[in-house]
């Protein structure tokens, strides 16, 4: 698991599809697929997280059984 900072990494994540993390206070708080970012937000899915105030970590998905 690698924790995302750099906009490069951002877009990295974007780009391939990688699941990332929402961490806050060491809670998980969110995740999902990077849809967009700026330098004060990003986008998972249809929510938006302050960068200042959330970690964000790349992470295999979380599985689901049926």
């Amino acid at each position: 698991m690698k924790t995302l900072q750099h906009d490069t990494e951002f877009e990295n994540a974007r780009l391939f599809n990688h699941y990332v993390m929402v961490m806050k206070e060491g809670k998980m708080i969110g995740g999902g697929l990077i849809e967009a970012y700026n330098d004060i937000e990003i986008q998972i899915g249809n929510k938006l997280y302050e960068r200042e105030n959330a970690s964000f970590i790349e992470a295999p998905a979380p599985q689901a059984s049926i």
